[in-house]
């Protein structure tokens, strides 16, 4: 009977069908080896129309007694060369169940033949045929990209001055229908924030209020910027400070200072 291409592999229910897309292949034993069993594989053909790919081989347990074949046309035939208990072993193979007593099968090249090797310098060109290709395309969008970018540039251009008369014309017709007043634009800016009012320094309170800036202590608290440690009996110079130098520069510093502060009061009272 014609086999059914949509019947599944299931070996432990006793259906074993299987379909191939490269060739299929059985062995035979070779005559001409007495001391050793050789196996040849030899590949199946349809009888009618010679061909040996996409072939759908099935057997059926309790039902078949040989393997049936049926090629891509639909021509079926029984294939008697095939072993019953080979064939239900690849199927067994096939379904994950692996059976170590039935793996010189394989090994003797028994079901379908192997894919080819892998060509990688076919693969690399193709590759590379195939990254220029997505470049090329890629740089020429990026050109036309430019181009529209320009042509919109200019086509916007070309039209805001062709259209600056008439837009001259709508808005002496908005004027004159508002009573001869120009609308009046909104500036785009955003108002200026206030600046904080800048606080004043202590001095120009001093100053305003009459108050005398309070007077600078010594710098050095060990001789009080003498220069000079003394004591009943003592008298060593001080490490902790510049010296009596320091001390009398400190002294000008402070006396240019009042005299400072007291040209700025007669000035201030002189003003009043």
């Amino acid at each position: 009977m014609p086999i059914s291409p949509w019947r599944a592999l299931s070996p432990d229910n006793g259906d074993h069908y299987l379909s191939f897309e490269r060739p299929f292949r059985y062995i035979a034993e070779d005559p001409e080896h007495t001391w050793r069993r050789v196996w040849i594989p030899t590949v199946i053909a349809c009888p009618v129309c010679e061909a040996d790919t996409g072939l759908r081989l099935a057997f059926k347990t309790g039902m078949d007694a040989v393997v049936e074949a049926a090629c891509p046309v639909g021509h079926t035939w029984i294939e008697p060369r095939i072993d019953v208990s080979q064939w239900m072993a690849y199927c067994r193979y096939r379904a994950g169940q692996q059976e170590t007593d039935w793996l010189w099968l394989i090994e003797a090249g028994f079901g379908e033949e192997p894919p080819p090797p892998i060509d990688y310098a076919k693969e690399i060109r193709e590759g590379a045929v195939v990254v220029a290709k997505y470049g090329k395309r890629k740089a020429k969008a990026k050109v036309r990209r430019e181009i529209r970018k320009a042509k919109k540039k200019v086509a916007k251009r070309v039209r805001n001055e062709a259209m600056r008369p008439v837009a001259a014309l709508l808005r002496t017709a908005w004027t004159m229908q508002a009573g001869g007043i120009e609308p009046v634009r909104a500036s785009r800016r955003r108002p200026a924030e206030p600046k904080p009012p800048k606080t004043p320094p202590v001095s120009a309170y001093r100053k305003a209020y009459g108050v005398q800036a309070p007077a600078k202590g010594p710098k050095c608290l060990v001789c009080e910027d003498s220069g000079r440690i003394t004591a009943p009996g003592i008298s060593v110079p001080c490490v902790e400070c510049a010296g009596p130098a320091a001390a009398a520069l400190e002294a000008a510093e402070r006396r240019a200072d009042r005299a400072r502060q007291g040209k700025d009061e007669r000035r201030t009272s002189t003003t009043k």
